[in-house]
């Protein structure tokens, strides 16, 4: 791919693309032996959701999704029983269903992804960025810790399959 790749907001029109990044990250936890995102989640019903609320965006180059993620202003309610403390108890952004194509990882744009993120939160009045991953993601929490994201404690989700367990980060902006 010669082009740059264009941020910008996910449409309906970019499903299949999307669920194709998706699939091809839940292979790569696998392969990782990470049991996050193997019980079927993200789902089309959630990734059209967050289309419907304006929250998913994308990297898009000559018609391919490159990246998606989540960025969203709504309160995340596991995150009220973190186990650990938050830098800041005023507004946040949240970063969720993060995902990378197989094509794209080592180019920069999960980075770039991190930084779209802290421009929204910074324009909607934000004070800090937060994010969670599986435990055993190291990559993915060395990767946070590289971009200034401090770890902050604990949260446990519902999941249908493997661990609950979550680490979360926090960037002030």
């Amino acid at each position: 791919m010669s082009a740059r790749a264009v941020f910008r907001r996910a449409e309906k029109g970019d499903m299949s693309e999307i669920m194709r990044v998706v699939h091809e990250a839940q292979a790569f936890m696998r392969g990782l032996d990470i049991d996050q995102w193997q019980d079927g989640y993200p789902d089309a019903a959630t990734l059209e959701r967050d289309i419907e609320l304006k929250q998913l965006y994308v990297f898009a180059q000559e018609g391919r999704v490159c990246a998606v993620a989540a960025l969203s202003l709504l309160p995340e309610p596991v995150y009220d029983a973190l186990e650990g403390e938050w830098l800041s108890a005023k507004q946040y952004l949240t970063v969720h269903r993060m995902a990378l194509d197989d094509a794209s990882r080592g180019r920069g744009l999960a980075t770039d992804m991190l930084s779209q993120a802290v421009r929204i939160a910074g324009e909607n009045g934000c004070a800090s960025v937060r994010v969670d991953t599986h435990r055993g993601n190291l990559a993915m929490r060395r990767f946070l810790e590289k971009n200034g994201f401090a770890y902050c404690g604990i949260v446990h989700y519902y999941v249908k399959l493997g661990d609950p367990m979550r680490v979360a980060y926090e960037k002030l902006i």
